[in-house]
């Protein structure tokens, strides 16, 4: 497939080599992605999407109604409406098929009670027996909750990787832990991302139920936000989180357990901004391949101050620092050089505090998702 749709003028992205693009001579754009034995396409209009088709069948063996509008894809169901310039996403049916095949009747019934993924209080090792496979399958909904998690339900994402911590040997408490992102899941199974195409030229991302962000100037294709706890793990590592917009809906969520323990809190949002700013140079990387944005600085929301005035300053030595300096260096690289440029973000809009604070709250569920962006029904 790599071979024939090279030789028939399409270039592999940098950043994704199973991204194809393609631009006709009318100025008609097609990509297309490949993912083992499926490819899915796009296309600016109808006649370099029938250019496209003609193209694969004449190599591939493709059956008549095959190549129409996207249904369902990797699990997720994908409602597209091109007059109105949105695409849909949401995994209900697969929630659905999850919790009825894992959650009993009575625990069904209750799941309308669940309205955050965790509880406040930390998950720790299990220092008990070890829940049998036979009772519950722990390790298999790790897994489907970590594929809802990476494809559309970024609410359940720090939620899903502190389960996954805990594969070896889950406990009673895991288990409960586990069932209660399942009946959180089942609450909101019909919740979904939608993009919207840019009005105008620009990008206006739309949060918080419709509302437009207040940091949002209307001019960037990419909003960052990085954030990050301070030793809230039973081994004083840092939880890492980042969130990027676009169109109107989340592109990237990574939560991440950092590899070392941070000596402050201002070391740990540093490590987090250092995250964020490569998965957001990533992304810009591919937009500019792509053609859609240009080489404008990446504005990457912070919520602390002492972070933000370390990296500002430029090429600048602090001894106290000296032990994560690499990393600090970094992000006073990338800010000399104009790639990113950090702004200051209250805690209640930065919308990558919202799953991390679910970790480290002690007042109740309802406050701790507060500032969450709510995902459209």
């Amino acid at each position: 497939m790599h071979e024939y749709l090279v030789a028939n003028g399409y270039v592999s992205i940098l950043g994704d080599p199973c991204l194809f693009r393609k631009v006709l001579p009318d100025g008609g754009i097609v990509m297309a992605c490949t993912y083992i034995d499926d490819v899915t396409y796009g296309a600016s209009s109808s006649h370099p999407a029938q250019r496209f088709l003609f193209e694969m069948r004449e190599r591939f063996v493709i059956e008549e109604g095959e190549g129409k509008q996207i249904g369902f894809l990797l699990g997720m169901a994908v409602t597209q409406n091109l007059a109105a310039g949105t695409i849909r996403l949401d995994m209900a049916m697969a929630i659905t098929k999850l919790c009825f095949g894992v959650l009993m009747d009575e625990e069904l019934t209750k799941s309308s009670l669940v309205d955050s993924p965790m509880l406040p209080q930390p998950l720790l090792k299990n220092t008990g027996p070890t829940v049998p496979h036979a009772s519950f399958d722990y390790l298999s909904v790790a897994g489907s909750l970590l594929h809802i998690a990476n494809c559309a339900r970024c609410d359940i994402s720090c939620a899903a990787g502190v389960l996954a911590r805990h594969l070896n040997s889950p406990g009673r408490v895991h288990v409960q832990a586990a069932k209660r992102v399942l009946q959180y899941l089942y609450a909101t199974r019909s919740h979904g991302i939608t993009y919207t195409r840019p009005h105008e030229g620009k990008n206006t991302p739309f949060m918080f139920e419709g509302a437009k962000h207040p940091l949002d100037s209307g001019k960037n294709h990419l909003q960052t936000f990085a954030d990050s706890d301070y030793a809230a793990d039973e081994t004083r590592r840092s939880t890492m989180g980042s969130f990027i917009m676009m169109n109107g809906g989340p592109i990237s969520w990574p939560f991440v357990l950092g590899k070392t323990v941070a000596m402050s809190k201002c070391e740990a949002e540093v490590n987090a901004a250092v995250a964020a700013a490569k998965d957001a140079l990533h992304l810009r990387r591919m937009l500019m391949d792509l053609d859609y944005t240009d080489a404008a600085p990446l504005r990457i929301g912070e919520d602390n101050a002492a972070c933000i005035a370390q990296e500002l300053p430029g090429i600048r030595y602090f001894r106290k620092d000296k032990h994560y300096e690499a990393r600090l260096r970094f992000l006073q690289q990338l800010a000399v050089d104009k790639q990113v440029e950090f702004t200051y973000t209250p805690s209640e809009l930065q919308l990558a505090d919202f799953s991390l604070n679910l970790l480290t709250v002690t007042s109740s569920s309802d406050s701790a998702m507060s500032s969450c962006p709510r995902l459209v029904s």
